[in-house]
């Protein structure tokens, strides 16, 4: 319950705080496969604010519950919520396919069903494209993430790696463009 009011309080100031005419709202599925962890589905939602008509600030958030990491003494399902902020720059916005790229920060948060995880702070950077109107449209992206943990169980900790490709596909509206 604590990550779910985390992700809400940054949505809504992220939603307060940025002063723009222009942005976009949307949802998506997803497929991450880490290094260290088995691959999960969850899906997510993202919001952006232009500041230039190619410039956005996007904000991420996306569940996964599925993960398994193989320990030398037990397998763990791990849940996983990334929150993401960066900036990510449209090529061509006016256009019906627009790809993009962009870059920004994230934190991890993420539980186990045995022992302890840390939460971490991690990066990312993406490219992709969005296609249809003027305001609705559908969008597909590769994201790289990279952050790295520690898994507790009694005694014993083992560092795990989940960097990995996230792969997201789905609707976004925008407006004030």
């Amino acid at each position: 319950m604590n990550c779910k009011r985390s992700v809400m309080v940054l949505a809504t100031l992220a939603l307060c705080a940025t002063p723009v005419r222009a942005g976009s709202f949307g949802v998506y599925g997803a497929y991450w496969d880490s290094s260290d962890a088995s691959h999960s589905w969850g899906g997510g939602t993202r919001v952006g604010f232009n500041f230039l008509k190619s410039l956005e600030l996007e904000f991420h958030g996306t569940y996964y519950r599925d993960f398994r990491a193989e320990l030398p003494t037990a397998t763990l399902d791990v849940k996983a919520v990334p929150v993401d902020g960066g900036l990510k720059f449209n090529f061509l916005p006016d256009l019906a396919l627009s790809p993009y790229v962009g870059l920004g920060v994230s934190r991890f948060f993420l539980g186990t069903n045995t022992g302890g995880i840390d939460d971490k702070n991690g990066w990312y950077g993406e490219a992709g494209m969005d296609f249809g109107g003027k305001n609705a449209r559908l969008f597909v992206e590769g994201m790289w993430r990279k952050v790295d943990t520690t898994i507790s169980l009694s005694a014993f900790d083992e560092n795990v790696k989940f960097d990995g490709i996230d792969w997201h596909a789905g609707a976004v509206w925008r407006w004030g463009r």
